[in-house]
């Protein structure tokens, strides 16, 4: 009564909610469904004999297979194969046979009837008839090794007539316009089964990376090592036979074919230059072999070396524009001790038929020294030297020019000598090297620019008022004046007379003169603090100009391409953008080399890292 009761009363609490009680099934009979269930298991292979009917047949334009399978429920299975290299029937026979088994073994079969039209293989495989040729003596191997993989196999022969399905079916594979809706399998074979490569795809060579991964997955062969024998196991883990090959299992699933050296090799030239290629990048490459299901070691080193290699990539690269040396700033310790040469122009014709100009910078002061010319000769520079720099300044300790015939030829060089100044020459195409000529060129054509309106053949002109300009002009640099730093004062500029400043209107001629004496006292003062401020703003350059440099590590010996500064005309913008290779003879400064080609002529002129490339010579 108690328990009944309680079972009314919380029957009556739950009625709101809609809860009822059902009566618990039997037990016995849940269990044995489970059992039946789970403890039945299917057979993984139909019983009775599989009936396997083959033919071959060879003739001009190949030889086909056909095999028909039938199995003991009456399930019809068709496969054609053609094989384009065979050229006898009876190999075509045997070639019908081993298929016929492989998909008599892949469908399940453990006994099978093979019936066939050919009484040559039938006999040599019952043993009623010797094959006295090699190939064919090789093909009963091969079938008596397959037949290991069946409980039994019988061999028939049977009449033509009763082939007629298997001989159809070789025949289809030979036929290159059939058309039907019955699905039928057509394989094609390129070889010979009799060939080593074609009938056994393991039989690889022992420096293949797949050997030892194949007969631990064949028979369990290990290495001695114990080291080695535990890297093998886990590289096989991942690894499967599917048929007679490799495969290894990706991180997403899906099974990649593992391939050889040499395939390899030939799979990455044909993706690189192969017809439906682009020269594309190695990450690319990369990316197709693993996406379309091939899978070798080194993949991503094989592919980057042989885009590296690529001549044609090699020759039509991308030019580089970041910095390839650290930042060397060509300091002077003294005003006039070093001149950075050049020449500007051509400009539009003026008077004197002048379309030149010379210009010279001293690296400490940033004094320019400029002369327009109506030539450019050798003549010309040394007499602008002669009487623009030597005449006013003193003789220097060097002279930069860069490698234009006007500077790099006997008479200029012999000048130098004959005055005792050194001549040094910038890299070919390095502006970088006579930087501060560079600097002083853009400034003064700057300012040409805005002075003159329609009139451009009034630059000469107007040349020695931009001069005068730019000399009293404050430079960052060094925080003072090009006529400060070269006569210790500051020059008198037409706005303090327009607008009269305090030294202007309180001029006295004896206080001047007094005052003209100590700043020359002060003015080595001046240009050491000068110095000081150079160097910290050339630091501070230096800074912002590495942080982008992007070295090239060259040595002597190395192959290289030059920038191609002369592209033939002809080949518009398909022109190669390097040239070369050529080979590294001498080692002249930081990233400065001197080249020669490669049957041992030398290069004239040294070259500098940022216009060459070092070449991959392809092994």
């Amino acid at each position: 009564m108690e328990v009944s009761g309680r079972m009314i009363k919380w029957a009556v609490e739950l009625s709101e909610y809609d809860i009822q009680y059902a009566p618990r099934p039997a037990i016995k009979a849940q269990i044995q469904a489970d059992f039946i269930a789970e403890g039945v298991t299917l057979e993984t292979a139909l019983e009775g004999v599989w009936e396997v009917y083959v033919d071959g047949a060879a003739s001009k334009h190949g030889a086909g297979a056909g095999v028909v399978v039938r199995t003991p429920t009456g399930v019809v299975h068709e496969i054609a194969i053609r094989f384009r290299a065979l050229k006898t029937n009876n190999a075509a026979e045997y070639e019908a046979i081993l298929a016929g088994m492989a998909a008599a073994n892949d469908l399940g079969a453990r006994t099978i009837r093979v019936l066939s039209d050919s009484s040559l293989a039938v006999n040599q495989l019952n043993g009623a008839f010797d094959a006295k040729e090699d190939a064919l003596a090789h093909y009963m191997e091969r079938v008596k090794q397959r037949s290991t993989a069946f409980e039994a196999v019988t061999y028939v022969q049977i009449p033509r007539e009763e082939n007629m399905h298997a001989d159809a079916l070789s025949k289809l594979a030979t036929t290159t316009n059939f058309k039907s809706t019955r699905l039928v399998t057509v394989q094609k074979e390129e070889e010979e089964a009799n060939q080593e490569a074609a009938v056994n795809t393991t039989q690889i060579a022992e420096d293949d990376w797949r050997a030892p991964i194949i007969r631990f997955l064949q028979d369990g062969t290990v290495p001695e090592d114990a080291k080695e024998a535990w890297t093998l196991r886990q590289k096989a883990a991942r690894c499967m036979m599917i048929g007679l090959d490799l495969y290894r299992r990706s991180y997403s699933g899906a099974y990649l074919k593992c391939i050889g050296n040499d395939e390899a090799h030939n799979m990455v030239r044909e993706l690189h230059e192969g017809m439906c290629a682009m020269h594309a990048g190695a990450r690319n490459m990369e990316r197709t072999i693993l996406l379309h299901g091939y899978y070798w070691p080194r993949v991503k080193k094989d592919t980057k070396k042989y885009v590296d290699e690529c001549n044609k990539c090699q020759l039509h690269a991308r030019q580089h524009h970041l910095p390839s040396t650290e930042f060397q700033g060509n300091l002077s310790a003294w005003p006039f001790a070093q001149w950075g040469v050049d020449l500007l122009g051509p400009f539009p014709t003026a008077k004197g038929k002048r379309k030149y100009i010379i210009v010279a910078v001293d690296y400490f002061t940033k004094w320019i020294e400029a002369e327009s010319l109506a030539s450019i000769t050798a003549h010309q520079v040394t007499r602008f030297l002669k009487s623009n720099i030597l005449a006013r300044y003193g003789v220097p300790s060097a002279f930069i020019f860069d490698h234009g015939k006007q500077f790099d030829c006997a008479e200029v060089i012999d000048f130098c000598d004959q005055v005792g100044a050194i001549a040094r020459f910038a890299s070919v195409a390095y502006p970088q090297a006579n930087g501060q000529a560079e600097a002083a060129n853009k400034s003064i054509l700057h300012s040409l620019h805005t002075r003159l309106d329609e009139a451009k053949g009034n630059w000469a002109d107007e040349l020695n008022t931009v001069l005068w300009a730019h000399r009293t002009t404050y430079k960052a640099a060094t925080g003072e004046t090009p006529f400060a730093l070269t006569y210790g004062t500051d020059a008198v500029i037409p706005i303090e007379v327009t607008f009269p400043t305090y030294r202007v209107t309180a001029y006295n001629k004896a206080d001047n003169n007094e005052a003209r004496l100590l700043d020359l006292e002060l003015a080595q003062e001046r240009r050491e603090l000068a110095a000081i401020k150079l160097a910290a703003t050339k630091a501070q350059v230096a800074k912002y100009y590495n942080a982008k440099l992007v070295p090239h590590k060259l040595a002597l010996g190395d192959q290289v391409l030059r920038r191609n500064f002369h592209p033939d005309p002809k080949h518009g913008k398909l022109a190669s953008t390097w040239e070369g290779p050529y080979l590294i003879r001498e080692v002249v400064g930081a990233n400065t080399f001197k080249l020669s080609e490669l049957g041992g002529n030398k290069i004239p002129r040294t070259w500098n890292a940022q216009n060459l490339r070092k070449y991959h010579c392809s092994s």
